[in-house]
């Protein structure tokens, strides 16, 4: 019975393994150590992103425009502020505004609703190919709202985006995509006995806190198709409504409420 030649492993060849193994190892304890990987984009960023790439989906020249005025539903009905951008499309190319389509009529609900379909299939196949998921909660026609408008709302990790489709005006698409205002979120907190922050169907409203500093507060709130702007007073602990309109205030009446100038910067005189 004849065994198996056994080969000795010099102690050079064994030196230089273990050199070679350790210098492997080594060198990536020390790349782990000093290799940061590039900052990531932000959301809003990310957004700014699919919303040109959609506008160019569509086929408009709009300008991308920074907003404050969106709100998502979330899944307690509660309406979360957003920040973020926006781009807006209609029947004409002015101030930014992409125009979408050619005009064959001078009804303008006419031709808004022939456009609808045709923008909507885009926008869903557009982010169902970037990977976003729809959410119910955001989708809204226009039949189900006082206001007659469509709405589309899509999600991916952090980015939010929501498109609005209107009959009834012109410019008649809007398209946001953005974050969560988390600032703004807490500061609403302090005023949910003047605002609510629940999601009404039936009577949508929201509203903006816009500065609070001491016992004073100003913002804005706007219900339908109406709005205004409102100055609060903290007193006892609660916040209460001083004044509120959809004009400038007058100079006497920010002077008789004792409302600092920091507060509404702008009014006029008689």
């Amino acid at each position: 019975m004849t065994g198996r030649k056994r080969h000795r492993v010099k102690p050079l060849h064994l030196l230089l393994s273990v050199l070679l193994l350790i210098l492997t190892v080594g060198g990536t304890i020390i790349f782990a150590k000093t290799y940061k990987p590039p900052l990531p984009e932000t959301y809003i960023e990310r957004g700014n992103t699919y919303l040109e790439e959609l506008a160019g989906e569509l086929g408009v020249d709009a300008q991308i425009q920074e907003t404050i005025y969106w709100d998502w539903i979330d899944e307690k009905n509660t309406l979360l502020p957003l920040i973020g951008n926006q781009f807006i499309i209609g029947t004409v190319d002015a101030n930014g505004i992409g125009k979408y389509g050619k005009v064959t009529s001078d009804n303008l609900e006419k031709i808004n609703s022939k456009f609808f379909r045709p923008i909507i299939n885009t926008s869903e196949d557009f982010f169902t190919m970037e990977l976003f998921v729809e959410d119910k909660k955001n989708r809204r026609d226009s039949e189900n709202n006082p206001l007659n408008e469509t709405f589309r709302g899509f999600t991916r990790g952090k980015v939010l985006c929501v498109l609005r489709l209107t009959t009834q005006s012109d410019p008649f698409g809007y398209f946001f995509c953005g974050i969560v205002d988390e600032k703004q979120r807490k500061l609403q907190q302090q005023f949910t006995s003047l605002f609510s922050t629940k999601y009404n169907p039936k009577n949508f409203s929201s509203f903006r806190v816009e500065t609070v500093e001491g016992d004073f507060a100003s913002g804005s709130y706007s219900e339908s198709v109406i709005g205004y702007v409102w100055f609060a007073k903290k007193e006892n602990g609660e916040w209460n409504i001083l004044w509120k309109g959809n004009d400038i205030a007058l100079c006497s009446d920010m002077e008789t409420l004792q409302i600092p100038k920091r507060i509404y910067q702008n009014c006029y005189k008689e």
